[in-house]
């Protein structure tokens, strides 16, 4: 499907490379994109021959979040989404964070290679990505609060305390203040900080490392860091794990994994 807010391609055998493709705006989330997003999130759920995502930005920005001067939500369609709450809640932001719930639930594992702002909804698609390398030209803004929100949107506040703690996370989203790449990567938002130059390098070399590894296991690792993340235990943990491996030691790739670990006696 040929998309106008977004670029996806296989850019290598089993690597898929989304780009938020609105330059000129910073790539903001407009609705045209959120129904571009829906359509390829569910379509990669069907694809399991691209094996790994990466998610990046047109030009110099990664996401500056959601698109408030667009047309649908700045004109006479958009002034009907805000006449009540209900009414917004159903048509505006449901829509926008169900895209990151669907970021999540997709199979492969995301690397958002983030190669300058994210704000807002930019930062929540960076949150909700599994492996975040930045550049030094990269921030990140919960710009929530300052347009007079709750700092807590689209899961701010459930990814971020948990990569950088509670009291971290309460001073930034409280303030609405901008981390720069530098600090993002001290107090833990970052897999990774790396030269501009070798962002998308070291975002295919990694997913190229995932490549490697059996596809169910793979697959089934990104499954089970999201549900242990919410484990009430730690034998709640231990049982999807234990699952997880009983399942996989009996496929063959565990057997030629095995097998290229064993050496004759001397």
């Amino acid at each position: 499907m040929t998309y106008t807010t977004i670029v996806f391609e296989e850019i290598e055998a089993g690597i898929g490379l989304l780009t938020l493709n609105r330059p000129d705006r910073l790539n903001a989330i407009n609705l045209e994109m959120l129904d571009e997003l829906y359509d390829l999130f569910r379509r990669l759920d069907k694809q399991p021959d691209i094996r790994v995502l990466i998610v990046t930005g047109a030009g110099r920005g990664f996401c500056s979040g959601a698109d408030l001067r667009s047309e649908r939500l700045s004109g006479e369609e958009g002034i009907k989404m805000f006449t009540s709450a209900p009414v917004h809640l159903e048509l505006i932001q449901k829509n926008y964070c169900g895209i990151i719930k669907e970021l999540r639930r997709i199979s492969q594992p995301v690397i958002a290679a983030v190669n300058g702002p994210a704000a807002g909804g930019g930062l929540s698609i960076v949150l909700a990505s599994d492996v975040i390398f930045a550049s030094p030209e990269a921030s990140f803004t919960p710009s929530f609060i300052n347009i007079g929100l709750s700092g807590g949107e689209l899961g701010t506040t459930y990814f971020l305390p948990r990569m950088v703690g509670i009291a971290r996370a309460s001073e930034i989203l409280m303030t609405g203040r901008t981390v720069e790449a530098e600090e993002a990567d001290r107090i833990g938002m970052l897999t990774r900080l790396v030269p501009a130059e070798a962002l998308m390098e070291t975002a295919k070399e990694t997913a190229r490392q995932m490549l490697e590894k059996s596809a169910r296991g793979l697959r089934l690792t990104k499954e089970t860091i999201r549900h242990n993340l919410d484990a009430p235990s730690l034998e709640n943990a231990v049982e999807l794990e234990n699952r997880n491996q009983s399942m996989l030691c009996t496929a063959p790739e565990f057997f030629e994994a095995v097998a290229k670990f064993k050496k004759p006696y001397a």
